[in-house]
């Protein structure tokens, strides 16, 4: 896959570096606003996780500064993002999954990390399959949960302008939560996460303005703001 960096500078405004590879893109992205990768050796994930970069793969940490930027909104405003520029810029229809990831037919397409670094200032990682060969999802042992856009390799240059361009906007916009919880398929379902250390079940109502995911559990509610959730089967 061949990205322009001249392009995406010269439509983003910002200091980019790109790189076939690296170990990290967290650790890679130095003094630049963006870096991007084809691949990674050691993806970083949410918690001890780690994140499979096959080629084929674009994987991007974003610099934002600005003490106007939500912290709590944070990731999921970047994943409303991604998701609108998935379906901008390729045409295609995918999910939210509470609070960091893309679903496209029903398994993960691309995963969001930020980190605060110091005050007011945000990184942001986007992991996205975009074009990845499905054998690559075979060897790691992921083809049941993980799944590739399929998408264009010549559209990649312009996808990834309009992804960092969207997520600059998002960044100092209002949260909206309504329009995420149109999209998140936690919402209208029972879900399992962990609560005050026990392992508790509810029905998911809504994604709330501060973007915390609001279960229902009898007659009370919780605000979920964060942790796995889980989407339990009717069989369950």
């Amino acid at each position: 896959m061949i990205l322009n960096e001249k392009f995406i500078k010269l439509h983003t405004g910002r200091n980019i570096k790109i790189v076939d590879s690296c170990v990290s893109t967290f650790d890679e992205i130095g003094k630049y606003d963006v870096i991007i990768a084809q691949s990674q050796e050691k993806g970083v994930g949410r918690g001890d996780h780690t994140f499979a970069s096959p080629r084929g793969g674009l994987y991007i940490v974003m610099r934002l500064m600005g003490v106007y930027i939500d912290p709590h909104t944070l990731t999921p405003a970047v994943g409303l993002a991604l998701h609108d520029t998935i379906y901008t810029m390729l045409g295609l229809k995918t999910d939210l999954k509470w609070v960091n990831d893309i679903f496209f037919n029903g398994k993960k397409a691309a995963g969001i990390l930020c980190k605060c670094p110091r005050k007011a200032e945000y990184l942001v990682g986007i992991g996205i399959n975009y074009a990845t060969d499905k054998k690559e999802f075979e060897k790691a042992g992921l083809s049941d949960v993980a799944i590739s856009l399929d998408a264009p390799e010549s559209r990649a240059s312009a996808f990834v302008t309009g992804l960092i361009n969207q997520i600059r906007r998002a960044s100092i916009a209002t949260f909206d939560n309504e329009k995420y919880s149109k999209f998140c398929i936690n919402v209208g379902k029972m879900v399992e996460f962990d609560y005050s250390g026990t392992r508790v079940r509810g029905f998911a109502e809504k994604v709330d303005a501060d973007g915390s995911l609001i279960v229902r559990i009898g007659n009370a509610t919780v605000a979920v703001d964060a942790g796995e959730v889980s989407i339990i089967r009717a069989a369950e």
